[in-house]
């Protein structure tokens, strides 16, 4: 399986989900360690676009994360079973607390979860301490620029 990201090309390798960890994201709390990736290149982009603020960042990269193919390394909830409020801006703490317990359970290698920008979209936190993250690898693609047209007035 292939997960992407849409990345700074210094931060874009990281296997230690020290980044999401600093102050926490929707899945995860702050000390919380995951990487979040998504499982089309579109959707990718389409997150980091929401995330980068007013400026598009020069130096953004494609990653590639190949991914066990076995869906028991996986959790995937159905939309329903995800605890209300989930998907509310710009972040839940049901959520958080939802992503923690998946994390510290270490069970899973990834939970899919729908994308709160498109939830027909699936995004994927991939539990870095898991057993199984020695079979994951992570790749740069090509560098990535966003089309001007999305910032213009």
């Amino acid at each position: 399986m292939f997960a992407w990201r849409i990345a700074k090309k210094s931060r874009a390798l990281d296997r230690t989900g020290l980044g999401a960890s600093i102050k926490g994201q929707r899945w995860n709390s702050a000390s919380n360690p995951a990487i979040y990736a998504d499982l089309t290149v579109e959707i990718a982009a389409m997150e980091k676009l929401v995330h980068t603020g007013s400026i598009l960042p020069p130096d953004l990269v494609v990653v590639r994360i190949q991914l066990p193919d076995d869906n028991n390394f996986y959790d995937i909830p159905h939309p329903d079973a995800l605890p209300p409020g989930w998907n509310t801006l710009p972040s839940s703490p049901a959520a958080a607390t939802y992503g923690d317990a998946f994390l510290h359970k270490g069970e899973f290698l990834g939970l899919i979860v729908p994308s709160a920008i498109i939830p027909e979209a699936r995004n994927i936190v991939i539990n870095p301490n898991h057993v199984m993250m020695h079979a994951v690898t992570l790749e740069i693609i090509r560098n990535f620029v966003f089309d001007p047209r999305l910032r213009s007035s």
